[in-house]
């Protein structure tokens, strides 16, 4: 590829345009609640009663060395190179432990732990636990190796509402096989972090705090009262920002969970603060712009009421994919516009109108302006990806024009902020089909606080564009959802066929995510188009077909394909064209449906369905119903031709019956003309 050289921009090419100064305000929670810790006693926790408490394994030894122990008088010794047996671990069960988050604290001391080079050996602590279905789960700390004097360590832990009771544990052990060194511990202690006395989530408005003159003027806010015996009822109150002055004040009911309705068609157009209290303790407050609908419109990207995409004013059902590819990982490169042109007219054939590359967060303004657009003249909108912008950075071209005066990697907080700040005006202002940020992928809840710290850097600095992060932990996406504008999961049921995951699992994971929000937000799906591992395959035309309407099923507005590039379509070989007819014949029949895709939910057009298993959801548009519809289960079927069907009556409210044929861990759709006749 030939290279070029790009000038450093000025100071004033990453200052906002006047139209951009001119845009809202955007709101949100303003800063994360913290919870309390609550002491969980640890039988015998710094080893000075033998081994009570604590199931005896080889390689460990409890010492009692003068000088050698954090606390007391003895610590727990372990020999990293003594092979033994059976994989050396030490664990205590803990009693009456439930749902939660967790905190273990304990501290390591180390001796040449691990072996020279290999990074991957030596010893770590975790807490394990049994789920409902029998399962083993767990968290774990880094592994730790090499030499170090006595240091703190502490493992944060999220434990689900499916734990089975009775089953969590402290343990500690070998990481790999036998190596070398020794590592000493002592004092653990376990807490359990209580929520705050009073929760409170805003429903609406559901983006960014933008309440638009000409929408629904209704403030929601969803509350539960953890206390168990308040001695005054909670209360919510609005204030202006301006002058503090308090606009409305409500005392709640004492139901422990309730939604709470603040009427703001009164409000005047400005910034105001909504925040519930209990007793002496108030929650962070929200942030809510009231705005007009001439600043509405000026929102190239926004959510309606019903979660659904506004692309430049037009309701959008959003149809993306990955496209990780090699172009851009190192080096601030041009693209071959030829190739890329021919490649992106196929994209659009599908007809897919979202990017992400995980790879294009190193080029500079000219290859941004170039790539981008050439993806734009395909009506493809492009997520920029910022999950790893977190210090230290790379100092990549990109860095180097917007911070000119910054040299090596960016190591602190501020200047990744500065980064961020100038990076989100220049996307804002250069690119025109610039659709948001893309921020985390597959992170633990652990990570939830930086996150919400760039959350508050990029909406500062870029009002107009959400962010979108996909978990993998369906359990923990409730932690993230004052995080992201837009929540996503990545279920992969295909991945690893041997365990025998449903394709509902792709419902099943879209559904917490809306549960997660209480429906406030859009959810984005993200579909599994690749192999796994070696042992499995493709997904078929059918199988994709499903997943994307199971997801669609359960509220999603948007489903996202893995992957077109790297670890995906680009790695198939001469089974390239055939995966992507599955895909194209699949996307093409969602194109047909966006009226619908994008419409606002309609329960009452079907008024009864035959089969109480059957999962649906009905959408009225261009004068039709239609109804979109799974049933569930909970294993995988392989044979499809052999599995069981039954037909299912869908009874519309005009009374017609429509008849389909569903088998488990399937699922179809069909439309109706609307009809008045009874």
């Amino acid at each position: 590829m030939r290279l070029f050289i790009i000038a450093a921009l000025s100071v004033s090419a990453v200052l906002p345009s006047a139209a951009a100064q001119s845009l809202p305000e955007a709101g949100g929670l303003t800063a994360l609640a913290t919870g309390t810790t609550q002491s969980i006693a640890l039988t015998n926790p710094g080893f000075e009663d033998d081994w009570n408490g604590w199931k005896k394994a080889d390689a460990f030894s409890i010492v009692a060395q003068p000088g050698l122990a954090h606390s007391g008088k003895a610590c727990l010794r372990f020999d990293c190179g003594q092979r033994t047996p059976y994989y050396p671990y030490l664990r205590q069960g803990v009693r009456d432990v439930g749902p939660g988050v967790y905190v273990l604290r304990f501290w390591i001391k180390t001796q040449g732990l691990g072996a020279e080079g290999n990074k991957s050996l030596g010893t770590r602590v975790g807490v394990d636990w049994k789920r409902g279905d029998g399962r083993t789960a767990n968290a774990t700390t880094e592994i730790f190796r090499g030499t170090q004097d006595w240091c703190q360590e502490e493992l944060k832990v999220f434990i689900p509402s499916d734990l089975q009771p009775g089953t969590v544990a402290v343990s500690l052990g070998r990481y790999g096989p036998p190596s070398a060194g020794e590592a000493f511990y002592d004092d653990f202690a376990l807490g359990f972090v209580a929520s705050p006395p009073v929760e409170a989530f805003l429903l609406f408005p559901n983006y960014r705090g933008f309440l638009a003159a000409d929408g629904p003027s209704a403030v929601k806010m969803w509350v539960r009262i953890n206390e168990r015996q308040p001695t005054e009822p909670a209360r919510i109150e609005a204030r202006r920002v301006e002058d503090n002055r308090s606009v409305v004040a409500k005392v709640l009911s004492s139901e422990r969970e309730q939604v709470v309705e603040l009427d703001a068609a009164s409000w005047p157009p400005g910034r105001y603060l909504v925040d519930v209290q209990l007793g002496p303790y108030r929650h962070p407050p929200y942030l809510i712009h009231k705005i007009s609908a001439e600043q509405r419109q000026q929102l190239a990207v926004w959510f309606d009421a019903n979660q659904v995409l506004h692309l430049k004013g037009r309701p959008t059902f959003l149809m993306g994919f990955y496209n990780t590819t090699k172009q851009f990982c190192s080096r601030n490169e041009d693209f071959q516009a030829v190739e890329e042109s021919a490649r992106l007219d196929r994209i659009a054939e599908a007809p897919l109108n979202a990017n992400i590359n995980y790879w294009f967060w190193c080029p500079g303004a000219e290859t941004r302006r170039r790539y981008l657009g050439e993806m734009a003249r395909h009506g493809i909108w492009f997520l920029d990806t910022v999950n790893n912008a977190f210090p230290p950075f790379p100092k990549t071209p990109c860095a180097t024009e917007l911070l000119p005066g910054a040299t090596g990697e960016l190591k602190t907080q501020e200047d990744v902020d500065r980064y961020l700040d100038r990076l989100a005006r220049f996307m804002g202002r250069e690119i025109p089909n610039f659709l948001g940020w893309y921020v985390m992928d597959e992170r633990s809840f652990t990570d939830v606080p930086r996150h919400f710290h760039q959350y508050q850097t990029l909406r500062k600095a870029d009002p107009v564009h959400p962010t979108f992060g996909v978990s993998n932990r369906p359990d923990q996406i409730h932690l993230w959802r004052d995080t992201l504008d837009v929540v996503g999961l990545d279920p992969y049921p295909l991945m690893n066929m041997k365990a025998g995951n449903p394709l509902t699992t792709v419902a099943d994971w879209t559904r917490a995510g809306v549960e997660a929000t209480h429906g406030s937000r859009p959810v984005w799906t993200v579909i599994q188009f690749f192999q796994g591992w070696s042992t499995d395959r493709w997904p078929t035309e059918e199988e994709l077909r499903t997943m994307s309407l199971m997801a669609i099923v359960e509220g999603a507005r948007g489903v996202w394909f893995w992957s077109l590039g790297h670890r995906g379509l680009l790695d198939a070989g001469a089974k390239q064209q055939e995966y992507w007819q599955r895909l194209l014949k699949v996307t093409q029949e969602l194109k047909s449906l966006e009226p619908a895709l994008a419409a606002a939910d309609a329960p009452q057009a079907v008024t009864a369905v035959s089969d109480p298993q059957i999962r649906w959801r009905a959408r009225v548009a261009d004068g039709k119903c239609h109804v979109f519809a799974y049933r569930p289960s909970l294993k995988f079927v392989s044979d499809p031709s052999q599995a069981e069907s039954v037909a299912v009556r869908f009874t519309l409210a005009d009374g017609r019956v429509v008849e389909r044929r569903f088998r488990p861990d399937f699922a179809d759709w069909f439309s109706a003309a609307v009809s008045s006749a009874k």
